[in-house]
């Protein structure tokens, strides 16, 4: 049933029950399962800050007590659940605009260096109640991670975004330099060693984060933040330009910042994700 019908419903009922006084008690009742029943806005507001500041792409910054500089800064976002106080999720609907929102994925753009425009909204409804946090993955779902990027709607249709049928999507593309642009670091997280013909991705190694965040937590409004020098804290300068998952020192300490395992590309218990925080 789809929140216009559930509406329609309550607006009925309400009406039908607001025209006997005798049934206060039973009123009462009713409009509260009513509003259980319907279903709550989520929006979560995702940023990154460098230092304590927001992070601004194509120009010097100081990050991790050094001098950095960012052209990219996007992250595919989904599976997006709200966390129970005990322990237990529930199940975000991602809302479709196909330009940064589809097929319950979104794309979370904190560049202006690549593309003019930014997005840092993570939107959809979740089933009424009382949550205490947020789970989500980075990445692109393996059921959406290997189909013709030319043929999806936004924002899977992005080519800056995709390696190719095999490989699938980058999960995380985040490019930086620490010397004025000579050398960049380039951190593109993607699922790897995929199979190709006839049965593309079958990939070995995921390499999407499960990041889940408890505390004081708003659905309705709650800031989502990266910190950025969390991610460069321990990586070492180097000329090393592409920075994939399995490339090794010093690439491997951006990818466990995520949490990742870099020899199996899952989720390791034993590696606490540093960047993300509810703000």
């Amino acid at each position: 049933m789809n929140i216009f019908k559930k509406f329609f419903i309550f607006l009925s009922v309400l009406g039908i029950v607001s025209c006997d006084p005798n049934s206060k008690s039973d009123d009462n009742e009713t409009l509260a399962l009513l509003a259980l029943a319907m279903p709550q806005a989520v929006n979560l507001n995702f940023e990154a800050l460098a230092n304590g500041q927001s992070l601004v792409t194509g120009s010097n910054i100081t990050a991790d007590g050094r001098t950095v500089q960012f052209r990219d800064f996007r992250l595919y976002i989904s599976e997006v659940k709200l966390v129970k106080a005990d322990g237990s999720t529930a199940d975000v609907t991602l809302s479709t605009d196909n330009i940064w929102q589809s097929n319950g994925v979104a794309l979370v753009d904190l560049e202006t260096t690549q593309t003019s425009e930014t997005n840092t909204k993570v939107a959809g409804t979740a089933p009424a109640g009382s949550y205490t946090g947020v789970q989500f993955s980075v990445g692109v779902p393996e059921a959406l991670n290997h189909l013709d990027r030319t043929s999806q709607t936004a924002p899977l249709n992005n080519g800056a975004m995709y390696w190719s049928w095999t490989g699938g999507y980058k999960h995380s593309k985040i490019e930086f330099t620490y010397d004025g642009g000579t050398n960049w670091t380039s951190l593109h997280v993607g699922s790897t060693t995929c199979s190709g013909a006839p049965n593309y991705g079958n990939c070995t190694k995921k390499f999407r984060a499960s990041i889940r965040l408890t505390g004081q937590f708003s659905p309705s409004n709650q800031k989502v933040s990266f910190d950025v020098d969390k991610l460069l804290n321990g990586h070492t300068f180097g000329a090393m330009g592409m920075c994939m998952p399995g490339t090794a020192a010093p690439c491997d300490t951006l990818v466990q910042a995520f949490g990742l395992n870099i020899t199996t590309g899952s989720v390791d218990s034993s590696i606490t994700q540093r960047v993300f925080s509810l703000k």
